[in-house]
């Protein structure tokens, strides 16, 4: 069973300006070391390795919105590395759309971030306990 969060930031009261150090600060204090990417404009965190599998996580954050994305590699090959709403329209219906969450201040950043990790991190698990069984 999920729950639809239905809070939204209204419209105009996006973080359009953001300190990309500050929200490296942010990421750092959830407990990961985060990285950003000038030419790709994005950051992400180290990988993680377990077994032959590499984990990744990166965000984009543009005009309030933020994009999140999980990434994993089989030795050197990707084998995902969509965004997160995307997984939505595989796993639940190609009509369940989740839309990318909009950020208003560093403590909505905060607050975002700490729940999708907990996902990642929920992720992981799950991928690495479905591949022991393969």
């Amino acid at each position: 069973m999920y729950t639809k969060h239905r809070e939204r930031t209204p419209e105009g009261e996006e973080l359009d300006y953001f300190d990309g150090d500050f929200l490296m600060e942010i990421v750092e204090s959830l407990g990961y070391k985060v990285h950003y990417d000038k030419r790709e404009r994005f950051f992400h965190i180290d990988l993680e390795e377990v077994g032959n599998f590499r984990f990744g996580f990166h965000f984009a954050f543009e005009r309030g919105r933020l994009e999140l994305i999980w990434v994993v590699y089989d030795n050197c090959k990707a084998i995902l590395g969509s965004p997160f709403a995307s997984y939505a329209k595989w796993l639940i219906s190609r009509d369940y759309i989740i839309l990318k969450p909009v950020i208003s201040s560093y403590d909505d950043f905060e607050k975002v971030m700490k729940i999708a990790f907990e996902m990642y991190e929920d992720f992981k698990q799950a991928f690495l306990k479905i591949s022991e069984e393969q």
